[in-house]
């Protein structure tokens, strides 16, 4: 996807050497072995070294992505607007 001037530039910031101490503890061989999240940190890390790259991170449920589903999109908005949403949308009555 490009960016285009109008987006919104969020950045993560995070400490180097704590970011690798974390992948370290989560690795099985580590004091809280966790697939899942050690997986996610090594992500995180990678992303960093490569910080001359611009990241976006979509989400997708389902067959949904924000970027294909106009419905999916504005159930991640209403989430960002602390806005209550549920997914699936729960049909009205009168769509049953």
């Amino acid at each position: 996807m490009a960016q285009t001037p109008t987006q919104n530039i969020r950045t993560l910031v995070l400490e180097e050497e704590l970011l690798d101490t974390l992948v370290e503890l989560t690795d099985s061989p580590g004091e809280m072995p966790h697939r899942a999240i050690h997986h996610l940190l090594r992500q995180l890390r990678s992303m960093g070294h490569s910080h001359r790259d611009n990241w976006s991170i979509r989400l997708f449920n389902g067959d949904s992505d924000a970027d294909l589903d106009p419905a999916y999109a504005e159930h991640l908005d209403r989430l960002n607007s602390g806005l209550p949403s549920e997914w699936p949308p729960i049909p009205s009555d009168e769509e049953r």
